[in-house]
């Protein structure tokens, strides 16, 4: 069977869970105007005061800074500067450790401003509570915010080198398969059997990538299978994702000489029903070891539900990559949908990268098909279960 025209389109790496909170997430902090030379006397006076404070918690935000250097924002709020020697703009910490007048006392005693100088200017300046997640967030943040310390690092998700890298290495042929992904789905609702949704599952690790399996959805479809009314959700054990991952595990069993027929049961609907399905399903091109879907990628039309996301996650695969997200019911992305679509944002599970609490994880893409948007491509219900 010959593939189909690829889409043409670019893949947009999914934020994790804790990359959303920390673009999201600011705090007001206390800056002081203060001669280079008096810093540290006044840092220390501080600390000294409140000892609960972490200096790590400000460890992304530069403690000392120049007029010059300030977002054109604090410039404009900070001006005109202290007449000062050398006055440096001196960030003291997030101001939930300390009152105002409490701090003002603090610092009256610190030289230069425990003479008869003028009192210290306390100014309060919003910032982001979490470090950058890459080097162009913090230049970003530098410009909008506060001058940012990059390390170079993304303590809250896969390093943007990685994705970047698999990026490069999986887009020019991301198109190929989610094209055949809508050809299973195209197959499976012409009969009536399930919603428009597909899924195929790549070893990228041959050379050339094959195709292991592929998949339609057949929620519609009864233990004996015959059409059933399309009204509630249907079988939820027929999902696409489900069907593929079931034929990963039957072609293993296959080639490792035991009857796949083993696996079935009416209830999972994992045997090939459509054209494309039976074509990919007869090829003897996995290995017999291994655990079922470790180093494949699984290429879906649709966003996955919870249910599916996490059978994507405890199957192992490597990498997911999906047409159309899924606002109100899918379990990978976990920044608000595009385009406005759900006020709020919409489940926010990001379970593809949650390493604290699941013992998987992986790389996830949003494709995004020139010349459409999450609104035009509407192949099923905004609330549909994938």
């Amino acid at each position: 069977m010959s593939l189909p025209t690829p889409l043409t389109g670019r893949l947009v790496s999914l934020q994790t869970k804790d990359e959303v909170r920390a673009s999201l997430e600011v705090h007001s902090v206390y800056v002081v105007e203060v001669p280079a030379k008096f810093a540290n006397v006044v840092k220390d006076a501080v600390q000294a005061e409140i000892p609960d404070f972490k200096t790590s918690e400000i460890s992304h935000l530069r403690r000392v800074v120049q007029f010059k250097y300030l977002p054109p924002s604090l410039q404009k709020q900070f001006y005109p500067p202290a007449r000062l020697p050398r006055v440096r703009y001196f960030l003291l910490c997030p101001t939930r450790h300390i009152q105002h007048a409490d701090l003002f006392a603090i610092l009256r005693r610190c030289p230069p401003f425990d003479g008869k100088t003028a009192p210290p200017r306390i100014m309060y300046v919003t910032v982001p509570a979490f470090a950058p997640i890459s080097a162009e967030q913090a230049a970003e943040w530098s410009d909008s915010y506060w001058p940012i310390s990059y390390k170079n690092t993304n303590p809250y998700g896969p390093h943007p080198s990685l994705v970047a890298r698999n990026t490069a290495e999986i887009e020019g042929e991301a198109g190929t398969w989610l094209a055949l992904a809508n050809t299973a789905a195209k197959q499976i609702s012409d009969k009536c059997l399930g919603e428009r949704l597909g899924v195929v599952v790549v070893d990228r690790q041959k050379d050339p990538p094959e195709v292991i399996a592929v998949a339609g959805d057949c929620r519609w479809r009864s233990p004996i299978g015959a059409v059933e009314p399309h009204k509630g959700q249907g079988n939820v054990m027929a999902h696409a994702v489900q069907r593929a991952i079931a034929m990963v595990a039957k072609k293993r069993l296959r080639l490792a000489g035991t009857d796949p027929a083993l696996l079935d049961r009416s209830l999972f609907c994992d045997s090939p029903l459509t054209d494309v399905e039976k074509t990919y399903y007869e090829k003897d091109n996995i290995s017999s070891s291994g655990y079922l879907c470790v180093d494949l990628d699984i290429y879906l039309t649709n966003e996955p539900c919870v249910m599916c996301s996490m059978a994507i996650l405890h199957s192992r695969f490597r990498r997911c990559i999906f047409a159309k997200r899924m606002p109100y019911t899918g379990g990978m992305t976990a920044d608000s949908a595009h385009g406005g679509l759900v006020t709020g944002g919409g489940l926010r599970h990001g379970l593809f990268w949650r390493p604290s609490e699941l013992n998987w994880k992986f790389l996830a893409w949003e494709y995004h098909e020139d010349g459409k948007d999450a609104k035009t491509v509407a192949n099923v219900k905004e609330r549909l279960h994938v």
